[in-house]
């Protein structure tokens, strides 16, 4: 039965007067040097795995990914060229967040004005990609981002988030008096793009982190706090999401009752600063009991929602933000009592 040893490589160990030798891989070691420097560095971690790195960078991250524009598809696939190109956008962003460095998206002949554009406007939302050459048939999109740092990352999507469903509660306040209100709305739209930029980049770095541990070592986060962290982002998007479908709900339906629909609105928006303020500490009783005003407040919801409240479509994504807050905040308990768990292994350890 095959178990996660299998995966590696063995090395035998031998002692010699109570101390412990083992041979470093030969390709390692000359990739990065140790002959010459004479010296690695090592970490004992949490989960009682050692890390060994050189004096060098982390190890080199996956670097050139290739998309060809020209249409290349099995016999056996119905699809039409729109749908490629489609695919192949996809792919290109998919290559972003698994880690590519360099993106070469190149086509036999000249590729069309079009796709270019399309491709300079997708570039600029994958955070730290710069378009560095073009020609009549190729364009090479590299990174120039090199600080991973998923905290600062976070609290960017976090500040985006919530100024986003600021100003759209500004827009309704100041709702009856506004001759451009549509204008507006549209303006708020375009905004939730931003906040996927920002979701990108998180994915991107979580992914480097769980390629290369390492990398993790530099920021102080593990594993399992890159995936809180990836699950944190999506959650935070998607609350972006319903703000976004509350603007459309605004440009298509008029509201009945603006003062309700005002008191919810700080009602959720409330829930949403205390999360933001309770994300970075480290009291889970904090946000347990955050968990619980919000359980309260969706059943109340809930009620009204299905008394036929005339404001009904806009409680229900209300509604659905204020409980994705309460799934995060249960991320961050979890996040809070796994790094408990490996400060006490640490600190057993070095005792």
């Amino acid at each position: 039965m095959s178990n996660i040893f299998d995966h590696f490589e063995q090395k035998k160990v031998q002692e010699v007067k109570g101390s412990f030798y083992l041979y470093l891989p030969k390709k390692w070691c000359k990739k990065y040097g140790v002959s010459e420097d004479k010296r690695v560095f090592m970490k004992h971690l949490a989960d009682d795995s050692l890390l060994i790195r050189s004096n060098m960078t982390a190890p080199e991250l996956m670097t050139t990914y290739t998309i060809d524009l020209d249409l290349n598809i099995d016999d056996g696939l119905e699809l039409e060229e729109e749908q490629f190109i489609e695919y192949l956008f996809n792919l290109y962003l998919t290559a972003y967040i698994i880690g590519y460095r360099t993106i070469i998206i190149r086509k036999k002949e000249k590729i069309p004005t079009k796709i270019k554009n399309r491709i300079h406007k997708l570039t600029q939302k994958l955070y730290g990609m710069v378009v560095i050459s073009e020609t009549r048939n190729e364009i090479v999109v590299e990174e120039h981002f090199d600080e991973v740092n998923l905290t600062v990352l976070s609290k960017q999507v976090l500040n985006k988030v919530g100024l986003l469903l600021n100003s759209f509660i500004e827009l309704i306040e100041d709702y009856e008096n506004m001759d451009n209100l549509n204008e507006e709305l549209e303006q708020l739209e375009e905004q939730d793009n931003q906040i996927d930029e920002h979701r990108y980049a998180i994915e991107r770095y979580v992914h480097q982190i769980l390629n290369f541990p390492s990398l993790g070592q530099n920021i102080n986060v593990t594993s399992v706090g890159c995936l809180h962290y990836s699950e944190s982002a999506r959650l935070i998007e998607r609350i972006g999401d319903h703000i976004t479908k509350l603007v459309r709900i605004t440009k298509n339906q008029p509201m009945k009752d603006r003062k309700f629909v005002l008191k919810h609105l700080y009602r959720v928006r409330e829930t949403f600063h205390t999360l933001q303020d309770y994300f970075w500490r480290k009291n889970s009783l904090e946000l347990w009991l955050l968990t619980q005003k919000i359980k309260k407040y969706a059943d109340e919801v809930k009620k009204i929602i299905y008394e036929d409240h005339p404001d009904t479509e806009y409680l229900i994504p209300i509604r659905r933000i204020s409980n994705i807050c309460g799934d995060i905040a249960e991320i961050r308990i979890n996040d809070i009592l796994t790094k408990q768990q490996e400060d006490e292994v640490i600190l057993k350890d070095s005792g």
